[in-house]
């Protein structure tokens, strides 16, 4: 009978700690109490040397010291992020992928239907700084001064004006609304990302594109291209005597926002203590700012999760009102 009781206890605490184990296995699949516990990776949608991927390394190199993890960062390029977009939206949700683009690229593929989703085919993590602003640029011997010459001037020669774009996002639709509300006539010219459509402006490939200005700064002060105007509703109190596009042509306005996205199902723990770690540098970390006021011209800038959603929703609203002039 001894043997028996004691044969029962074992098997009782094997049990308990058959049980203890599987739950403690069950906890780390969803790897939100103990996360982060290994590298991250980030993947960015654009090429190197552009403000996007400026922006994502910044915030990578910060967060490497705020979650005590190393952050490896990839670009994965082309169609205006569409690549990328598309490959990571149903990467595996653990937690430890992300998917950092901007605003124009996110919803602008949606409305002219390069891709056939938005926002929401992700789980948004935080929309995390305001670009410096795309500006309409000309080289520095270019005879136009402002948008309206620029805009005259292709209308006194249709297709003579050769403007450089992406297909897709922000910029393609500013070239549209400058068509539909604006009447211009440029041979539109697809051209690549902002840095290549600086170097095809550059290279004289074509007569004027659109950057932000964080990618032309240099370019501008050196005297090799000038900017005609700003596609922000409200122009950068840092950047001097650009003038706002809606002053010629209201409709022609664009804010575009950093945005970082995990893929759909990832554990939303996990998305908001990322959240957290953004907003705290965005916050509290005195070489972030600096950073960021030197080359976006803008103050740190970040959204909570379901503000960034909130924010991400009237921008898909306000890009699917031209979709029709952009399929």
């Amino acid at each position: 009978m001894k043997k028996l009781i004691s044969m029962l206890l074992v098997l009782c605490i094997l049990m308990l700690l058959f049980a203890g184990c599987s739950g403690d296995s069950s906890g780390n699949d969803s790897g939100s109490e103990d996360w982060p516990n290994k590298p991250l990776t980030f993947i960015v949608t654009h090429g190197a040397g552009g403000d996007t991927d400026y922006n994502a390394r910044l915030m990578s190199r910060m967060l490497e010291d705020e979650l005590g993890v190393a952050v490896a960062v990839n670009n994965v390029t082309g169609s205006n992020g569409a690549i990328a977009l598309t490959q990571y939206k149903d990467e595996n949700p653990d937690g430890y992928t992300f998917v950092f683009t901007n605003t124009a690229a996110l919803t602008g593929n949606e409305a002219t239907g390069i891709s056939d989703f938005g926002f929401d085919a992700f789980e948004p993590v935080s929309v995390y700084g305001r670009q410096s602003g795309e500006n309409i640029i000309v080289p520095a011997d270019s005879p136009y001064e402002n948008l309206d010459q620029l805009i005259e001037a292709s209308k006194a020669n249709p297709g003579s004006i050769r403007f450089g774009v992406s297909t897709g996002g922000g910029v393609y639709i500013a070239s549209v609304i400058l068509e539909q509300a604006g009447g211009s006539k440029f041979q539109v010219i697809e051209s690549g990302d902002a840095a290549e459509r600086v170097t095809s402006l550059l290279g004289g490939h074509v007569d004027a594109t659109i950057a932000p200005y964080s990618t032309v700064k240099e370019y501008i002060e050196n005297g090799d291209v000038k900017a005609l105007s700003t596609l922000l509703e409200e122009p950068p109190t840092l950047i001097p005597d650009i003038p706002s596009a809606s002053e010629t042509l209201e409709e022609l306005k664009l804010n575009t926002y950093y945005v970082a996205l995990a893929p759909k199902g990832t554990d939303s723990e996990i998305v908001e203590k990322l959240n957290d770690a953004i907003l705290k540098i965005v916050n509290e970390n005195q070489e972030y700012s600096e950073e960021v006021e030197r080359y976006n011209l803008q103050a740190p800038w970040a959204l909570s999760v379901s503000d960034s959603i909130e924010e991400l929703s009237q921008q898909r609203d306000r890009f699917m009102r031209y979709s029709e002039f952009l399929r």
